[in-house]
């Protein structure tokens, strides 16, 4: 007899692991619904309602627990619902439609969407002038160039032209599916860049690089004016660290041109961000942080589905968060929009492995890995030829499923005794 606890990332493993072992394409998708396992975490939540919902879960067959809560500036109680999917979501849908329990109604409806958006195989494209962001593949690779004298890695490397220019086509060679183009350092420390001198830096290269390449380009940049300047040049994207923060007028220029933004977390400023960085709970800060942007970037008029999020690798984060945020990185997808993560080259490796930027390459491979398995769909990345061989290497780890082991069985006959586990006799 073989014991086994087989392990299922997601939803379509196990419909596949189900299908390998005998059951029909359309039954094992069923079943996987039914029960595929997922937690939902609520927090500040009155303890009644909290108590609704764990029952109502626990009706359906599901399960779940109170907590005390108390996260500072945050009141009520917690609760964690875990179960198959399909009882989860049948507990949460009852206690919606639930009239005489007002409380517990109206606090469904938001878990109901994030296990929707959390168990989504991919988000939908996105798309932009005849461009297409298309995320049900391997993650995409962006590609860094720094045109600035003092950005943390390679400072000063392509800050002329000529570099700049150069370095750009060595990328797209490579196959860096976007570049991100920025002209101002945002290091920790670092102090804001004039507008001008942004610009000065920036649309040179970045109309060479869009009269020879018809790609994705980035502007990374927390100005409204660098943004625009850039948008009219050619570039397709606005990266910005601060999430608006720092210029609220990005949001009204996202919302005119319809240009998709990445929005990243940052707490404080570059100036203060690694001043000493505390959470009382690191995701949820995230979540509610990344919920209320969206909305305010919405309310702006630009599409949500024109929005990405960056959780901020090495912005206002310790060492230990940004070891969780990749261990973890998952339950951004509650987040309901793509993930791009920006790991390369950073602190926290060379805190790690004891290594200066310069030799910090395999550290960061090491965190793509784990960044792709986990969920990301977009790669930051300084080193665009190895950073794609891992991510095509990742992703073939990650669609080849059960199913595929059973090509050839037919032909192959049965095993022979000691296959099976069996002695035989000389």
């Amino acid at each position: 007899m073989a014991v086994r606890c087989p392990c299922f990332p997601t939803r379509e493993d196990l419909s596949a692991f189900l299908e390998a072992e005998g059951l029909p394409p359309a039954r094992a998708r069923s079943v996987a619904l039914r029960i595929f396992p997922v937690s939902v975490f609520l927090e500040g939540v009155p303890e009644p309602v909290a108590a609704s919902l764990v029952g109502r879960v626990e009706r359906e067959g599901g399960g779940g627990v109170l907590l005390p809560g108390g996260r500072s500036g945050v009141g009520g109680a917690a609760a964690l619902l875990t179960g198959g999917l399909e009882s989860i979501l049948a507990g949460l849908q009852k206690a919606a439609r639930d009239e005489t329990n007002k409380g517990a109604a109206s606090r469904a409806a938001g878990p109901l969407s994030r296990v929707a958006d959390a168990t989504s195989p991919a988000p939908a494209p996105i798309d932009y002038q005849g461009k297409r962001l298309d995320f049900s593949g391997r993650p995409l690779i962006m590609g860094v160039l720094n045109i600035t004298p003092d950005s943390f890695s390679d400072g000063g490397r392509y800050l002329h032209f000529e570099r700049a220019v150069e370095r750009a086509s060595q990328m797209i060679a490579q196959g860096a599916d976007i570049l991100d183009l920025g002209p101002a350092s945002s290091r920790p420390g670092s102090d804001p860049v004039p507008d001008s001198v942004q610009e000065e830096r920036l649309l040179p290269v970045l109309r060479e690089i869009r009269e020879g390449w018809n790609g994705w380009i980035s502007v990374d940049t927390p100005s409204s004016r660098v943004a625009r300047a850039a948008v009219d040049a050619g570039a397709d994207m606005i990266n910005d660290i601060s999430a608006g923060c720092m210029d609220p007028a990005m949001k009204d220029l996202a919302a005119l041109e319809g240009v998709p933004v990445v929005l990243m977390h940052m707490k404080g400023t570059p100036k203060t961000m690694q001043q000493d960085p505390v959470y009382d709970s690191l995701f949820s800060e995230l979540v509610e942080y990344f919920d209320e942007r969206i909305g305010a970037w919405t309310e702006a008029g630009v599409l949500r589905e024109r929005i990405l999020v960056d959780p901020g690798i090495g912005f206002g984060k310790a060492l230990v968060h940004n070891l969780l945020l990749l261990k973890h990185l998952g339950e951004l997808r509650a987040c309901g929009r793509p993930i791009v993560l920006g790991t390369s080259r950073k602190a926290f490796i060379g805190a790690v492995l004891k290594r200066d930027a310069g030799g910090r390459l395999l550290g960061t491979l090491a965190t793509l890995a784990i960044g792709a398995w986990n969920g990301a769909h977009i790669m930051r990345v300084h080193d665009v030829a190895e950073a794609r061989e891992v991510l095509a290497m990742v992703q073939a780890i990650r669609e080849t499923d059960m199913r595929q082991s059973l090509d050839g069985r037919a032909e192959a006959g049965p095993a022979p005794p000691c296959a099976r586990g069996q002695e035989t006799s000389s």
